[in-house]
């Protein structure tokens, strides 16, 4: 009836976001602004849908001119607090929440929120006191349990987490994130059995795993003699640990079809039996190819009940190129009597909490350093200016392999990797690799362990190769790198 009702057209976006149909949502909130471009909500909201799209810079101009419009919009506020989070500027996420707060002491929401980001700075009792005042407000606020779970994970009481998580299931039966919590805590204690099938939960999650694949074919759930497509999710160091059941995959299956990143098809097709075929992550595999399908994280839940099945998988299950791996060997030491070293500092894991596993170069690096020791660069990214800054201000000096990219060619770091004696590592992509090859690993765990590494165990039940060094109090390195000293 009036095709210019620029308020129509801003609720209708809204209907369609609800809907999850961003593109066409994102049509009526151009539309919208562009009758009226004065309208701080119209901003706002398109603003949502294009942080939903992955589209940031847009994002945050709109949030900005948003908030230009209207410097107290509370939902704005929020908007952008987002946005910051998703670029890891957590600072400048609580600098506007903190203001949301001002503005509306008791908004259940920005507590929320904040609750969350406090969290991830390491400020657990403020984290506490916003869930705390949340729930006081809502007693019915699914997701500030959730969230306080969270929490009370990190500082180590466990029974209280898992409390509030079943509360939130509690309070709302098909909240994923409650059932994916619940499922990592579960099996942070091996509690296998019951955290394997609430691991399902993940596809209906925010987190960064990928997209579920979509076919008219059954899932595997362990029939014998069947064509199985095994398609890939998460990142590269999910599936090289998930690789492990590879082999028991395919002794049961007529054929087999590994999905996995491009990266690892070289190394793959190396270590594995002959017959599979394998497709990198941009090419699924044609329906009419394969029987029935299983993404690699749902292996587990059928070869991987219990703790002791996991005694059933080679403790080095990749082989690099020896040849290479020995050239390599030979290059770096130069003919002299040295320990090769390799080491690796950081993550760039998009996991919430991810950055708490890192450390710096110079503090790893003056732990290790010794006359009779050679350090060499296994992390992956461009490094060379922090390489060169050790040496400059510590004359400490870090073996660079120019001919491998450490990000890109996983071949050449698997042969890197095995050209050193020993390997050091925070919780990254580089461990899972070091652990698939049987490397001598020691891997330099945060307080806020992730689940693949049990609670307080020492050693790997996916990796016999590596020693696990565990953080005493958060964010303190100290113990961990003067042990591995």
């Amino acid at each position: 009836l009036r095709p210019d009702f620029a308020a129509a057209l801003n609720n209708r976006g809204i209907v369609f976001q609800e809907l999850g149909m961003l593109d066409e949502a994102l049509v009526d909130f151009n539309q919208a602004i562009a009758l009226e471009a004065n309208v701080a909500e119209n901003f706002n909201n398109r603003a949502n849908i294009l942080r939903e799209l992955g589209r940031l810079d847009e994002a945050m101009a709109d949030s900005n001119k948003a908030i230009a419009l209207d410097p107290d919009y509370l939902d704005a506020l929020n908007s952008r607090a987002l946005i910051f989070k998703e670029t890891n500027r957590l600072d400048e996420t609580l600098a506007d929440l903190d203001k949301a707060i001002m503005l509306d002491p008791i908004a259940t929401k920005t507590l929320n929120n904040r609750g969350v980001i406090l969290k991830e700075l390491g400020r657990f009792d403020e984290a506490m006191a916003d869930h705390d005042k949340a729930i006081s407000l809502r007693p019915d606020y699914a997701e500030a349990f959730n969230n306080r779970a969270l929490v009370l994970k990190e500082l180590g009481r466990f029974d209280e987490a898992m409390a509030d998580l079943n509360k939130a299931i509690a309070l709302d039966p098909t909240y994923p994130e409650a059932h994916w919590n619940k499922a990592l805590q579960l099996l942070l204690f091996g509690e296998f059995e019951e955290g394997w099938p609430l691991f399902k939960w993940r596809w209906k999650t925010k987190q960064h795993i990928g997209t579920e694949l979509i076919t008219s074919k059954p899932q595997w759930s362990g029939e014998a003699n069947k064509r199985v497509f095994l398609w890939a999710e998460q990142g590269i160091g999910d599936e090289i640990m998930y690789a492990s059941l590879i082999p028991e995959l395919a002794a049961s299956s007529s054929k087999l079809i590994v999905q996995c990143d491009e990266r690892l098809i070289p190394l793959f097709k190396r270590s594995f039996i002959d017959g599979i075929e394998y497709r990198c992550r941009k090419s699924p595999a044609p329906e009419d190819s394969y029987d029935c399908h299983i993404p690699m994280g749902s292996l587990p839940n059928i070869f991987r009940p219990s703790l002791d099945s996991f005694s059933k998988a080679s403790k080095a299950y990749l082989h690099c190129e020896s040849e290479r791996s020995q050239e390599l060997r030979k290059t770096l030491l130069k003919g002299e009597a040295k320990t090769l070293i390799g080491i690796s500092w950081n993550s760039s894991s998009p996991i919430a909490g991810a950055h708490h596993r890192n450390i710096t170069l110079s503090d790893m690096a003056q732990h290790l350093d010794a006359p009779d020791v050679q350090l060499v660069n296994l992390q992956y990214g461009d490094v060379s200016d922090e390489i060169a800054k050790l040496k400059e201000d510590h004359g400490i000096e870090v073996a660079e392999v120019s001919e491998i990219d450490n990000r890109n060619d996983i071949d050449g770091l698997a042969a890197l990797i095995m050209a050193c004696d020993q390997i050091v590592s925070i919780d990254n992509a580089t461990v899972h690799l070091a652990g698939a090859l049987g490397a001598n690993t020691k891997v330099l765990l945060p307080f806020n362990r992730s689940w693949q590494w049990g609670l307080d165990r020492s050693d790997s039940y996916w990796y016999g190769s590596l020693q696990l060094h565990r953080q005493k109090n958060h964010g303190d390195w100290k113990h961990v790198l003067e042990t591995i000293k």
